[in-house]
């Protein structure tokens, strides 16, 4: 079966005002209109679901998904699906699926987040070109960074909720 998304334009319309999609070193990216304080969130993350078969399915366009669960997925909804990959994020997701700010974003800054946080499958992958001096080269599952990453980002609470729990019962299985 072969999932095919359709975007209604109006879609593309910002309702924050806090964001626009410009070009970015990516493609397109999410850039602050204005200065944005730390914690503020930025949209809400939704979008059709999806199975994993399905993501698979969508071939090159299967990086515009969100793993939501061990097996269950999104297609993201724009502007979203615009936000881009940094191993040193300035913004990340909650468990209420919102992108937030993790600190101060200065006006025409590009909005990153760490697709690792989102990430447990062993399947998909990506090289990453993010230009850090802490690049990790490449974006994988979140129970493969280093452990003092690991821990940074769920501190934060960044991490997705099913994703802390798999962590949390594999650590109080070995600990």
């Amino acid at each position: 079966m072969c999932f095919v998304i359709f975007y209604k334009i109006i879609n593309m319309k910002d309702r924050t005002g806090l964001v626009e999609i410009k070009k970015s070193k990516f493609g397109r990216g999410l850039f602050a209109k204005k200065n944005i304080p730390a914690g503020t969130v930025i949209c809400k993350i939704s979008g059709p679901p999806l199975h994993f078969n399905d993501t698979v399915e969508l071939k090159e366009k299967e990086s515009h998904t969100l793993q939501v669960d061990i097996d269950k997925y999104i297609y993201c909804n724009i502007p979203f699906l615009f936000s881009n990959h940094s191993c040193n994020p300035n913004c990340g997701i909650n468990g209420y699926m919102e992108m937030l700010t993790l600190y101060d974003i200065n006006k025409h800054e590009e909005l990153f987040w760490d697709y690792s946080t989102s990430m447990l499958e062993r399947h998909w992958t990506m090289q990453c070109s993010c230009g850090n001096k802490n690049c990790r080269k490449t974006i994988t599952d979140f129970d493969l960074l280093p452990q003092d990453v690991q821990t940074r980002y769920l501190q934060q609470n960044i991490v997705l909720p099913f994703i802390a729990h798999f962590v949390q019962h594999r650590y109080a299985k070995t600990g």
